[in-house]
């Protein structure tokens, strides 16, 4: 059993640094448009299709609509996960460190419950 429990922790690390990596791709794939934009090479976002930095209520809110509407009621997502689905749809989180304002925020909402003791996933309250 020690192996199986070894063998299961080594393929949580793996799936841990495979989101790692796509979030990273994710993020380079967005900056090397945001150059090809400012080269002229992409057209620019216009500014009223720009989402406002999100914060407070409004960030739970956004949050929960998207996890909702992507993955539904009773489903974990690990909450690095979640974040790059409200990325994926162009909202911005406020803050020096956005990630920990995003999970800040969704430990403070009564409409999300962890699951498990510290393994980042979460899910909606049904």
């Amino acid at each position: 059993m020690t192996r199986v429990g070894e063998e299961q922790e080594r393929l949580e690390i793996l799936r841990q640094i495979v989101i790692d990596l796509e979030i990273q791709l994710d993020y380079d794939e967005r900056v090397l448009g945001e150059i090809d934009s400012v080269l002229g090479r992409q057209p620019q976002m216009r500014l009223e299709d720009a989402n406002v930095r999100l914060r407070g209520r409004h960030l739970e809110a956004i949050a929960l609509q998207v996890l909702s509407e992507e993955r539904g009621v009773g489903t974990e997502v690990h909450y690095r996960e979640w974040f790059e689905l409200l990325r994926e749809r162009g909202h911005l989180v406020a803050g020096k460190a956005p990630l920990n304002t995003f999970l800040a925020q969704i430990n403070r909402s009564s409409s999300v419950e962890s699951v498990g003791k510290r393994t980042g996933r979460y899910r909606l309250a049904a």
